[in-house]
């Protein structure tokens, strides 16, 4: 039991700690005048989590502090409450998290008692406290903190950020061996923490207070080319400007070629193509020119910078280097892109008097075969398209070249013979083209008036029922979509957060482990992340265990690890879950459709858009993961591009954003959310054009539309020209109508 006396002494941390906060604001956003509390639930679990998970926090645009205070406050209710319970415990914990930073002195003694309570997290008590103490600037006593961790724990999932922390510690004591000793460890092979690029700055200011100048600039220098997208590489550069030791600094070849490819990985064309060409300047004879001549051309494809990147591939094919080849079906790219048949032709017609390989050569000529069919020059495409189907690499190659043939023949009226080619495609069993020549075949028959037709829909939903095609023919045939419903896997799916339940065979195992152990405590204590963090871990432990995966990713869904749990069932259970169908364990449908985000979408107030929808956009341009950087540079869960975000912003008198700003859940589905709005209106509530205009833009669109104007949607997907769009429609759309189907929507 908790006693009085300490119940006391916590219950006066918190009225000084909700002093800092503007509470009186707070509640009047909240939505009545009454300060906000837990008195309307009835166990301690409820009002834990009415603290931990407050909905008010949904829709309204608190800030950070007030719902901090919001929690605050109620998790104080809940030890007032419920004193001695395990859940008045769990809320002491929280609330130590809380404070860390706003107050560490009050944040100890619940940390402190939190580590007694709950053992089972002891690893994390000590980095929790580490924090607090660094905070309160007692630099020594957190080091000792978090080095004690590996000792204590030696199967942490927190033994990397312990060091990086205790380098950190050690640093902020003006100890610099001790720093520089466990920073140095921490920084190999390791990119991905935010918290590196800090670890290599504090690791070169200890060697130059330590006169170690060569060691300081050699790091300081790594610093700024394999994090040139930081403000730490921002603030290396100011140092190295200033000649350290007397030297003067001078940026190498190399390591201009090294921060382009920093800046790629982060999908920042514009800057890597400027340290591209002052590589290119600084290094006429490098073994890396072809290489970076590639890099440069594709990225100011992705700009949409064409003729610059026409020049650029044309000169990488004239060097006659290894990368000579790629380039050349990058110029195809682009050739078509531009509408530059005749020139795109020419380059059709003499690739076989060319080193390409045949997947090479193959690409060429269906690029050629696309713009002939835009032309209207139907017998030329298909000859280009025949080229493809006897000698492309590879046989799914040959097997596009097929469909494209049997389009062609379809869009033409000429359905007879668009079944005959069709029918090849289905005799040789392609798993990518299957779906679709058997619905294109059953869409020939019904143009001709053919019996036969619900059959083949009947067919392809037996062996396809989760495609797109399977959605279409249940569309056009009611004997297609009854013998969809029967499928095993169609199931109602439960809520996320509904517990998914251990299969026996494993759940004993699983729930042993102590990542499993620290996972479920952190969850119950809705520290999601961190939660996730230990269920991930377990992942690489039983790789090779699709039960066990399945039980993993279910419960990194509960966790709110929605990206991590769909990347884990998309690669064990895809074709269960979005083709061929089969038994699977009903909690797997929640993980493969998420709809953890669904309240925040609909406190946007959508005009006419469903937030199933919305969350069909996710799944398909983020896979959930809001750290997502596109090829091209679009941002995070909704894959926002800056420049149209701060329109979309403008246009509803949001503030301003900025990229950084797009990588925040909230922020990014409250734009990419009004511009599906903005579309779903420009389109006239035309969902399939809005997908494609949220895709490829509304301009392009909207000539589409006008070309293609009395095409039925489905043949209008079809004739989409833009392979990446076309094929992101089919997607979205499919994923829209499983959200409704599991929801039990029309």
């Amino acid at each position: 039991m908790m006693s009085s006396s300490r119940l006391l002494l916590l219950s006066s941390s918190f009225l000084a700690v909700l002093s800092l906060f503007p509470s009186r604001g707070m509640a009047a956003q909240v939505g009545n005048g009454d300060p906000p509390s837990a008195a309307s639930c009835e166990s301690a679990e409820e009002c834990f989590a009415a603290a931990a998970q407050p909905k008010e926090r949904l829709g309204n645009q608190l800030t950070k502090d007030q719902v901090s205070a919001l929690k605050l406050e109620r998790l104080r209710l809940v030890m007032e409450r419920f004193p001695g319970s395990l859940w008045a415990k769990r809320a002491g914990v929280l609330s130590g998290v809380l404070l860390i930073e706003r107050n560490p002195a009050a944040a100890m003694p619940f940390l402190r008692a939190g580590q007694r309570d709950f053992p089972v997290l002891d690893d994390y008590f000590r980095l929790w406290m580490g924090e607090a103490l660094l905070h309160l600037g007692d630099a020594k006593e957190a080091a000792g903190l978090f080095e004690s961790i590996g000792q204590a724990v030696p199967d942490s999932n927190l033994l990397n950020q312990a060091a990086l922390r205790a380098g950190e510690a050690w640093y902020q004591a003006a100890r610099c061996p001790e720093s520089v000793g466990w920073l140095a460890k921490a920084v190999v092979n390791n990119d991905k923490d935010p918290l590196v690029p800090q670890a290599w700055l504090r690791l070169a200011a200890c060697y130059l207070r330590e006169n170690q100048l060569e060691d300081g600039r050699a790091t300081l220098t790594q610093l700024w080319v394999r994090f040139a997208y930081t403000p730490e590489a921002r603030e290396a550069e100011a140092l190295l400007r200033t000649n350290i030791g007397g030297e003067l600094w001078a940026p190498t070849a190399e390591d201009h070629f090294g921060r382009a490819q920093a800046f790629l990985g982060q999908a920042l064309h514009a800057e890597a193509i400027d340290e591209l060409k002052q590589f290119l300047a600084m290094a006429p004879a490098s073994a890396q020119r072809g290489s970076a001549k590639l890099k440069l051309g594709i990225a100011q494809v992705r700009l949409r910078q064409y003729d610059p990147a026409r020049d650029t591939f044309r000169t990488l094919i004239t060097d006659r280097v290894a990368e000579s080849d790629e380039a050349t079906v990058w110029l195809a790219r682009v050739y078509l892109r531009q509408a530059m048949g005749p020139k795109l032709l020419e380059l059709s017609r003499s690739v076989e008097k060319q080193g390409l390989s045949a997947e090479q050569k193959g690409q060429i000529h269906l690029f050629a075969g696309i713009w002939l069919e835009d032309q209207g020059q139907y017998d030329e495409a298909i000859a280009k398209y025949r080229l493809v189907s006897k000698a492309g690499e590879p046989a799914t190659q040959r097997a596009e070249a097929l469909w494209r043939i049997g389009w062609v023949r379809y869009r033409t009226a000429h359905y007879k013979d668009a079944i005959d080619v069709l029918q090849q495609i289905v005799d040789q069993h392609d798993s990518d083209f299957e779906p679709q020549a058997l619905y294109w075949i059953g869409r020939s028959l019904t143009q001709l008036g053919h019996a036969r037709a619900p059959e083949i829909y009947a067919q392809l939903c037996r062996q396809f029922p989760y495609t797109y095609y399977c959605q279409q023919a249940k569309e056009q045939s009611a004997e297609a979509a009854a013998d969809a419903a029967v499928q095993p896997a169609s199931v109602a799916h439960p809520a996320n957060g509904a517990a998914a339940a251990v299969p026996p065979a494993n759940g004993a195992e699983v729930e042993q482990q102590p990542a499993y152990r620290r996972a479920m405590e952190l969850k119950r204590l809705g520290i999601d992340a961190a939660a996730a963090r230990e269920l991930a871990a377990l992942t690489d432990q039983y790789g090779r265990r699709p039960d066990v995966l399945m039980t993993l990713s279910m419960r990194l869904n509960e966790a709110g690890a929605y990206h991590q749990a769909l990347r884990l069932a998309r690669a064990q259970f895809r074709d269960k879950l979005e083709r061929t169908g089969g038994a699977v364990a009903p909690g797997l449908w929640s993980v493969a459709y998420p709809t953890g985000l669904i309240p925040i979408i609909k406190t946007q107030e959508l005009n006419g858009v469903s937030p199933y929808l919305v969350a069909a956009i996710i799944r398909e341009e983020s896979q959930y993961d809001v750290r997502a950087v596109s090829r091209v540079g679009a941002i995070g869960l909704m894959q926002v591009m800056p420049a149209t975000a701060n329109a979309v912003a403008q246009r509803h008198h949001l503030p301003a954003v900025t990229r950084e700003d797009l990588f925040d859940q909230d922020t990014n589905i409250r734009i990419g959310a009004r511009y599906v709005e903005q579309l779903l209106a420009q389109f006239a509530g035309n969902v399939i054009q809005t997908i494609a205009a949220y895709n490829a833009g509304p301009v392009v669109v909207e000539n589409w539309a006008t070309q293609h104007r009395g095409r039925s949607q489905d043949e209008f997907v079809e004739l989409i020209p833009y392979r990446e769009t076309r094929q992101y429609v089919k997607r979205v759309l499919r994923s829209f109508r499983e959200y409704l189907r599991l929801a039990g929507s029309s």
